[in-house]
């Protein structure tokens, strides 16, 4: 695990210029939602008092009047995503079946405006696209990689990985399925419980369960994705079934790899909210330190990712037929 997981971490570093073609995405599609909630709050704050206070913290009276208010994709806006405040609302998100795009979510799914579902269904979209591209530049060991041949290496195995993906998604809509009766019983349990740290116990298991499930669902998809292709597979299903035996067969090196990338995300989360809390914003030379403080939080979580990816080539070619 730990050589695997060195060899495709090397791998990212020779091409690194991935973490910046990735994170050029993530901004594009962030602004096509922050542009409009910017103009939007511009307007709102003009002329008020509340635009000092918001330019040095946060006037939760201001917020909780404009929040009241029918609005589209901005109602999303909230104390709760500053600061570390968005890592824990996403987990959220994505143990309530918001994350990917409200599917397993059920009638709840009206609380997400559509435009943010919508932006984010865009998003699934082009990692899809992009996987298959990325996956080919790390099957080369010796690196290096054009824009030219990424793009066509993403359209060659475009339809495969879709297949995968949709795959994915089925048996993650299956684990949604599975945990609702037992959420049910759990909570039940919770309530009914005369200590509240057993009730807390119960609660916290749950929701570790269910994650472990999306991640064991995550770690079989990607492995089917690196499949197809390092082995040229065709047959989405039966990569799919090949992923689920070599996992099998490698469970604790293949879940190792997410433990200690989990792990080094946590930490980094823990770092940006240590320089976030020291980080007074009053003007545009701090807001600008700030941006970069936010961008290069997220291009170290996307290397992250990426290395993980690269990872799981290097486990696959080390481990496989």
């Amino acid at each position: 695990m730990r050589t695997s997981l060195g060899k495709g971490f090397l791998s990212l570093g020779r091409n690194r210029g991935l973490v910046l073609l990735v994170l050029l995405a993530n901004l594009v599609f962030g602004l096509v939602l922050a542009v409009p909630l910017a103009m939007e709050l511009e307007g709102d704050l003009v002329h008020r008092g509340a635009s000092n206070r918001m330019m040095s913290g946060f006037d939760f009276d201001w917020w909780a009047q404009w929040s009241s208010e029918p609005r589209g994709a901005s109602s999303a806006l909230s104390p709760e995503i500053l600061g570390t405040g968005f890592a824990y609302r996403n987990l959220d998100l994505l143990l309530k079946g918001f994350l990917p795009v409200g599917l397993f979510a059920g009638g709840a799914r009206a609380a997400v405006p559509p435009a943010i579902l919508g932006v984010g269904a865009l998003y699934l979209l082009l990692q899809v696209f992009l996987t298959g591209g990325l996956l080919g530049v790390f099957r080369a060991p010796q690196g290096g990689w054009t824009v030219r041949g990424l793009a066509h290496g993403s359209g060659f195995y475009f339809g495969r990985i879709l297949r995968v993906s949709l795959l994915a998604l089925a048996a993650a809509g299956v684990v949604f399925a599975i945990d609702a009766p037992f959420a049910r019983w759990v909570d039940g349990l919770a309530r009914e419980a005369v200590s509240e740290r057993t009730a807390v116990a119960l609660t916290l298991g749950r929701n570790g369960i269910l994650l472990l499930a999306l991640v064991l669902v995550h770690m079989v998809s990607s492995h089917s994705k690196v499949l197809v292709v390092r082995e040229e597979r065709l047959s989405a299903g039966l990569a799919f079934l090949s992923s689920l035996g070599f996992c099998a067969r490698n469970l604790l090196a293949a879940l190792g790899q997410y433990v200690v990338v989990l792990a080094l995300g946590a930490g980094l989360l823990a770092l940006f909210g240590a320089l976030d809390a020291r980080l007074a914003v009053v003007g545009w030379r701090s807001q600008a330190v700030a941006l970069i403080l936010f961008e290069a939080t997220v291009a170290a979580s996307i290397a992250l990712r990426l290395g993980l990816l690269a990872s799981q080539m290097e486990l696959q070619r080390a481990r496989g037929r």
